[in-house]
């Protein structure tokens, strides 16, 4: 009987520390990206002159509203780039922070929602969010959402610009480097952010949008990267 029951034990043991093995594997820092600087001159900016051009409302979810009740502290180390896949032309990020609010997403949430003409703020972002699809970046990472709203006059090239910005600040707050900002790709293997991957994988487009982040952070750093 002692046996079967040290068996049992050192089994258990061996898959907690599979599990365990996988959950560490995915917080390493990922190879660097490949991608061509922006060739033009930076522009030198203050943080805070950076964040004007972000342009940022605050609209925190509600405390009571489900995905914020299982919220733990965060400590980030990683930003998480996704889109919505929500082509309505109401899909902007006011109206994702309007859902937000009233509890329509139920198993979800994320710190910033990112349109052609600002940035919503969510949740704080001492709180984790619902948007990773595993423990692992969901209790690590600032989760910022791509709005792909379909409206009269949209312009993609602006959000992703916009997101762009907001990730060189926030790179910039905590000393993230540009390694840890990962599409949610990173995490689960999902195709997302769709407009930003190649054949559902990072590619020339995520490079561009990482030549991108780049250009912001050194405007913000006195020229230098933070690779």
């Amino acid at each position: 009987m002692f046996s079967v029951l040290l068996a049992v034990l050192v089994l258990c043991w061996g898959l907690c520390g599979c599990q365990q093995q996988s959950y560490s594997s995915r917080l390493r820092t990922p190879p660097p990206v490949q991608f061509k600087s922006v060739s033009r001159p930076i522009v030198p900016r203050s943080v805070s002159q950076l964040a004007r051009e972000v342009n940022i409302k605050v609209r925190i979810m509600p405390r009571n509203t489900k995905p914020r009740q299982g919220a733990r502290r965060l400590r980030p180390s990683f930003i998480t780039i996704h889109s919505t896949a929500n082509h309505s032309s109401s899909a902007t990020a006011m109206q994702h922070s309007r859902a937000l609010c009233r509890g329509a997403f139920r198993d979800r949430s994320w710190h910033f929602s990112v349109d052609q003409y600002m940035v919503v703020q969510n949740l704080p972002l001492s709180e984790t969010g619902w948007h990773a699809g595993n423990a692992a970046g969901n209790n690590n990472s600032i989760g910022i959402e791509m709005c792909e709203s379909e409206n009269r006059g949209h312009n993609h090239f602006r959000t992703w610009d916009r997101t762009a910005k907001l990730t060189a600040l926030l790179m910039k707050r905590y000393g993230i480097s540009q390694r840890r900002v990962v599409p949610h790709y990173h995490w689960t293997g999902k195709n997302c952010p769709t407009p930003l991957l190649t054949d559902g994988r990072p590619g020339p487009k995520w490079a561009w949008f990482n030549s991108r982040v780049d250009y912001y952070y050194r405007c913000i750093n006195g020229g230098k990267s933070n690779r």
